[in-house]
């Protein structure tokens, strides 16, 4: 019997021994390298990100039929022309029915542009500036004519100049309006505000287009 149990002895020990080695073994090779995310923020990851995008107007023509309203200084007769971009001088560029150059707005000048279904009554010395009240160029509903077109409004202040006011061109409809409100905004650097395009003011209260370079 001495005999016999020696060997079963020896078997145990060795097979108490083994044991937890296996075990410890066997749980390092299963335990992963790095978390696995859950099955719902895996599919997040995996799906693009959705964006909504705005339709963009289509680009204008390079020569635009408008009929000027007023609002320029010393220009007040209302006539016919057109409207053209002059990128290499940074200008928008009324022109009458003869081609003959009238006046023209700088890019950097321009503070607001938009679509407007209804003219504005036109006054003021000099510069003939819109009547706009202490509500801003979308207040004072009284002053604004019945009879509904559809027309370019656009707001500008020349830091150079200091000449500033309102001035409105009549177009043949509101989609070639929105189509050179926005090339017009896209030029001059204005930010989308609702339906309109407007210019940020600085942090010293100047139109950020006065510490804008001019080109040489």
């Amino acid at each position: 019997m001495k005999k016999v149990s020696k060997p079963l002895l020896l078997l145990t020990l060795s097979t108490a021994l083994v044991s937890p080695a296996l075990a410890q073994r066997q749980r390092s090779v299963s335990d992963p390298t790095k978390p696995v995310p859950p099955p719902q923020a895996k599919e997040q990851q995996e799906q693009p990100a959705q964006t909504t995008k705005v339709p963009v107007p289509p680009a204008p023509p390079k020569v635009v039929p408008a009929k000027y309203m007023g609002g320029f200084a010393g220009y007040r007769k209302k006539q016919e022309g057109m409207l053209t971009f002059d990128d290499r001088n940074r200008r928008l560029v009324f022109r009458d029915k003869n081609e003959k150059e009238i006046f023209s707005i700088s890019y950097d000048a321009v503070m607001v542009a938009f679509a407007d279904h209804e003219t504005r009554r036109l006054m003021g010395q000099g510069t003939s500036q819109v009547v706009l009240g202490t509500a801003g160029i979308l207040g004072a509903p009284g002053l604004l004519f019945k009879k509904k077109f559809e027309y370019l409004t656009i707001e500008f202040e020349d830091q150079d100049t200091y000449l500033k006011g309102t001035t409105q061109f009549k177009l043949a409809n509101k989609e070639l309006i929105d189509s050179v409100a926005y090339a017009l905004a896209q030029r001059a650097g204005l930010g989308q505000q609702g339906e309109i395009y407007a210019r940020k003011r600085s942090s010293a209260g100047q139109p950020a287009s006065a510490e804008k370079t001019p080109n040489p």
